[in-house]
């Protein structure tokens, strides 16, 4: 009977051993990580700067962007680069007056061209890459950049990222930041943008980009060509900025990062929770899709310890674990949390940001949790109302 009872208990204690060091192993992985990323922060410069004035072509997929493309179009109109470049607007299948604005600007100015996806083409999930990759194709200055339809850079952004291509540069990322009022739904995009900012940044400075954005981001024409560039891709909903940058990498491409934040482009939040859960629901849509079997061992791992962090409380509340090995987790990612963003504000002058960390940190997590549920069950929606666009 002793035997018995002593082998019945057996099981369930090494199970808990095991589970145990599986949780402290993988927050462990968690703080080492946001420790990596912080000194990738502290570490990064601005590059060396070169002096020559390639021919430069900035692409803009548009949809349905009257209320916004004005503006934008405005913005780029004032830019201050020096050498040859040109402006490509793509007007992917707009049912307003998007096309229209945009004649009315190359009208004005011989360096805005218009290029038009048909209304009758079929559609694709990604109509965005589809739209980036006719824009690209028409392009013919040496250096690519993109942004969106709803952003407005400042002046000097084409300067400066042009100024970043040396020779041994083919992939320069810029910064952006999140506009908004003080409504809650904003802020907490802003704090989530400084972490996503902050993260892109370190790992350009680290030369293992993992993180991409389109609002600010350049590239030779060569590397974007050898890599395929978009071509394959429009059956996938997101992923239109890494999953390149993967591309470029793999292809031999080499890295930087414009550290300045004076060129950070500002983009526009979803206006409300239900668009930002929509909108991150679609960009966690892609997340098993990656080339790179490791990268996506990495995000099932990540998104399992969120899980924990979410619903760890269960397991406890009936006794089958000791609640440190749930709060303990919480407690332990709180303050590299925080060392990480205090870091990146500083980088980036957000400081105010750091102010909302502490009311969005259990949001954050049960927002990622549902994002990458959602994402990969497709609840969600691909256009600009959804998103609050």
């Amino acid at each position: 009977m002793t035997a018995i009872t002593l082998h019945q208990l057996r099981g369930p204690r090494i199970a808990t051993i095991v589970f145990s060091l599986l949780v402290l192993g993988t927050t462990a992985v968690y703080v080492g990580f946001l420790l990596v990323l912080s000194w990738g922060l502290l570490r990064l410069r601005r590059p060396v700067q070169s002096r020559e004035r390639p021919t430069v072509t900035v692409v803009i997929p548009m949809h349905n962007e009257q209320s916004c493309a004005g503006e934008t179009l405005h913005a780029l109109h004032l830019q201050d680069y020096q050498g040859p470049w040109e402006l490509v607007c793509v007007d992917d299948r707009s049912d307003d007056s998007t096309a229209e604005i945009v004649g009315d600007w190359a009208r004005k100015d011989s360096r805005i061209r218009l290029v038009q996806v048909a209304s009758h083409e079929p559609a694709v999930p990604s109509p965005k890459k589809r739209a980036l990759a006719r824009g690209l194709d028409a392009a013919t200055g040496e250096i690519l950049i993109t942004t969106d339809a709803d952003c407005q850079p400042p002046p000097h952004w084409v300067s400066s990222l042009v100024s970043c291509f040396t020779q041994e540069v083919d992939v320069v990322q810029g910064p952006k930041h999140c506009l908004g009022d003080g409504r809650a739904v904003h802020r907490y995009q802003r704090l989530e943008m400084l972490a996503f900012v902050a993260a892109e940044a370190a790992g350009f400075a680290l030369g293992r980009p993992f993180l991409a954005s389109a609002p600010s981001l350049a590239y030779r024409a060569s590397i974007y060509r050898k890599s395929g560039g978009f071509h394959g891709m429009e059956g996938l909903v997101s992923g239109d900025d890494d999953m390149l940058v993967h591309r470029m990498m793999a292809s031999g491409g080499r890295a930087a990062y414009a550290m300045d934040p004076s060129i950070s482009v500002p983009t526009h939040p979803a206006n409300s929770w239900r668009q930002a859960l929509n909108q991150r629901a679609r960009w966690a849509s892609n997340g098993s899709r990656y080339d790179n079997p490791l990268y996506v061992a990495l995000l099932a791992g990540v998104f399992a310890w969120w899980c924990w962090l979410l619903l760890g409380w269960l397991p406890w509340a009936l006794g089958l674990i000791p609640g440190a090995l749930w709060w303990g987790v919480w407690l332990a990612k709180t303050p590299f949390d925080l060392l990480f963003l205090t870091v990146g504000a500083i980088r980036f002058r957000r400081l105010g940001t750091l102010l909302d960390y502490l009311w969005c940190l259990p949001l954050q997590v049960g927002i990622f949790v549902y994002s990458a549920v959602a994402g990969h069950l497709g609840w969600f929606k691909w256009t600009r109302e959804a998103d609050g666009g």
